[in-house]
């Protein structure tokens, strides 16, 4: 193998949204042995590089769910953002429905200040009514994914620069109804590509975008066949590319239909699944985790 994709959220990170030192570790090993590795995430560029930085590491990136590539040196060597009237249509209908969402840019992230208030007041009233840890960490992650990227308050999407090349809308509820309604309204239109990576979203990008192509031209970009791949993820935006790859590898954390669908299963996120995965490939061993070791979601 090559080339190894990873994805972040739920797969490289842990549950602090941090890069551990063992995979860290991991991952210079490969690039030491002439394996190279590459982030693909639903995340825009900016914010994979104070992550990446963060954790010590360097690689090319694959952002936006596959709307743009970038090299180590922070070179973009791809872009496919939505058309605007496109990206427009989508935000009116989620701001027509009072839905939080969030439009990732080259210039930052563009997210509505009216249903950001209600989203906030949403968590804090579910948490009084259910104070369980699984609740209360949710809350947690989700302020601290605030605090860490480049964002722009805007009273609606008319506000969002011309120039700014709208790669992905990303809408968040924790109304289960509210979630059925916008994931089917947006699966059923042709001129966006609906995919979701998390239990409480659903975002869109432009029809030809997805972590598989992105994955397929920086192989050919480095002249790397695509059976030489290995991608890793734990999510529906990591379909595309676990079925693509030469080697399609779930988390232990994984969602069961990702599961079903990978040719492989290492451990946990926070069992550094992805250094696991990293050291089997390497050596040429299983990477199923050994009998005994975890891998259902922790």
């Amino acid at each position: 193998m090559k080339l190894f994709a990873t994805d972040l959220d739920g797969t490289l990170l842990n549950r602090d949204s941090q890069i551990s030192p063992e995979n860290a570790a991991a991952i210079h090993r490969a690039q030491q042995e002439g394996l190279r590795v590459t982030i693909a995430t639903g995340r825009v560029y900016s914010d994979v590089v104070t992550i990446s930085l963060e954790g010590g590491i360097k690689t090319p990136v694959i952002g936006s769910n596959g709307a743009t590539i970038h090299d180590e040196n922070g070179e973009r060597l791809f872009h496919l953002p939505l058309e605007r009237e496109t990206a427009a249509s989508v935000m009116q209908w989620l701001e027509d429905h009072d839905c939080y969402y969030e439009a990732s840019t080259q210039q930052g992230i563009y997210a509505p200040i009216n249903s950001h208030n209600a989203m906030l007041a949403e968590m804090d009233r579910i948490l009084g009514a259910s104070p369980s840890e699984d609740v209360a960490r949710l809350i947690r992650a989700v302020k601290k994914h605030y605090d860490k990227k480049d964002y722009h308050r805007v009273n609606s999407h008319q506000e969002i620069p011309a120039e700014a090349h709208i790669y992905n809308i990303m809408a968040f509820s924790m109304n289960p109804d509210q979630l059925r309604e916008g994931r089917q309204y947006f699966a059923a239109r042709s001129d966006v590509a609906m995919v979701v990576s998390s239990e409480h979203n659903f975002e869109m990008q432009h029809p030809d975008v997805s972590k598989g192509n992105a994955l397929s031209k920086l192989a050919a970009h480095l002249n790397i066949a695509m059976e030489d791949t290995v991608s890793i993820g734990d999510n529906f935006n990591d379909v595309s590319m676990l079925q693509m790859a030469g080697l399609g590898i779930a988390m232990g954390n994984a969602e069961p239909e990702i599961k079903a669908l990978a040719k492989a299963i290492t451990l946990t996120n926070v069992e550094h699944g992805v250094a696991h995965a990293i050291y089997s490939v390497l050596e040429g061993k299983p990477i199923n985790p050994p009998a005994g070791v975890s891998k259902g979601n922790l």
